[in-house]
């Protein structure tokens, strides 16, 4: 049997749930697979008799392979992956349960687009709960901004030039999101298929994890060493003077930047039409940028309220000159928010006279994050 995949299972206790896990696997994957099963040193008795009473498939072949020590979710994928050869990988946590058509829409979203080296499942996580609702989306993708772990096929290929999960991480959390920073470093992107659906019973795996907010904010502050903080940003009206799809092609290079982008925009026939069928454009959409149409200007009152009251602060404001942009800069003291004004084509002026054109987005990104 050719092997197309290897999908690495790291189980940890829960016995209840790996059972349902194991067996959606086995009755929905129709792909050529083998499954690795890591068990990271599981302290109930339930769970190694199960796992060795498993038998092979005609579709999947089952390895087991037992840790004499838990090595957290980084450790246990990569041991995963050191008997791994497949030229596609699918890491799985123990808390999920695969539908059918889960695994072959994720390959085929990545064979399709080369670029394309880390895939998530639609899922409950992303605020999908209706499987069917997958159904009439083969072949459609978003872009993320990163991969999550619960369940992300990886290419052969982004293994290979950027190597296995960082085991600095501790526990359960930011070793998915700094393997999907290095691979996009490497010129791969994370989309989620929009097609595949997978449901996940999030943070049931790390019920029983100790010391969880320890170990998040240890590896939260790892992280943004290497890769900065998150930014937010809100561009208000149009920056590049072109369509609209310009303006979200510039964005969502800035997106790529680890920036969460809200594009305001006055409506049209055209701007309505581009974000109902974007997929008809050939543009890729990107979760991190999102699109909010105004029926005539946008008012004054609630760009105030949203820019001095939004619970987590936008980095930087892009707008016109204006009497709202007069009443930002003067209350910058309070809300935190540098504003920049349009100045003409790609170019922004930030209030101390730095110009950046948005056609090269790092070192904009790179200059709120030093702010």
């Amino acid at each position: 049997m050719n092997t197309k995949c290897d999908i690495i299972l790291l189980s940890y206790e829960n016995p209840d749930l790996l059972k349902k896990c194991v067996k959606s696997v086995l009755t929905n994957t129709v792909v050529s697979s083998r499954l690795i099963i890591v068990d990271n040193a599981s302290k109930d008795k339930e769970v190694r008799p199960y796992l060795e009473s498993l038998k092979n498939t005609d579709k999947i072949r089952i390895e087991l392979v037992f840790n004499e020590k838990n090595a957290g979710f980084a450790g246990g994928i990569n041991k995963g992956i050191h008997f791994s050869s497949a030229p596609f990988i699918c890491i799985l946590n123990n808390d999920c349960i695969v539908h059918s058509g889960w695994l072959e829409e994720m390959i085929s979203i990545s064979e399709n687009k080369e670029n394309v080296g880390l895939v998530n499942p639609q899922s409950n996580t992303f605020g999908c709960r209706d499987a069917s609702s997958t159904l009439t989306k083969k072949g459609e993708f978003v872009e993320l901004g990163h991969a999550i772990g619960f369940a992300c096929l990886i290419k052969r290929q982004v293994i290979e030039c950027i190597g296995n999960l960082d085991e600095v991480y501790e526990g359960v959390c930011y070793e998915d999101t700094d393997f999907s920073s290095r691979a996009q470093k490497a010129g791969f992107i994370s989309v989620m298929a929009e097609g595949a659906y997978v449901f996940h019973l999030e943070q049931a795996s790390r019920k029983g994890l100790k010391n969880k907010k320890m170990i998040y904010s240890r590896n939260k502050e790892i992280y943004e060493k290497r890769w900065g903080k998150m930014l937010r940003l809100l561009a208000l009206g149009e920056i590049s003077g072109k369509e609209v799809s310009d303006d979200y092609e510039i964005f969502k290079n800035l997106a790529r930047q680890r920036t969460i982008v809200d594009m305001w925009r006055t409506g049209d026939k055209n701007i309505k039409g581009f974000i109902s069928d974007m997929k008809g454009t050939g543009i890729i959409k990107h979760a991190d940028v999102g699109i909010k149409i105004f029926n005539g200007d946008i008012p004054r009152s609630f760009v105030l309220w949203k820019v001095l009251t939004k619970k987590k602060k936008y980095d930087a404001v892009i707008m016109k000159k204006n009497m709202v942009s007069k009443v930002l800069r003067i209350t910058r003291v309070f809300h935190k928010t540098d504003i920049f004004f349009a100045a003409g084509g790609t170019k922004i002026e930030s209030r101390d006279g730095k110009v950046f054109d948005l056609n090269n987005t790092a070192p904009f990104a790179e200059y709120l994050r030093s702010r």
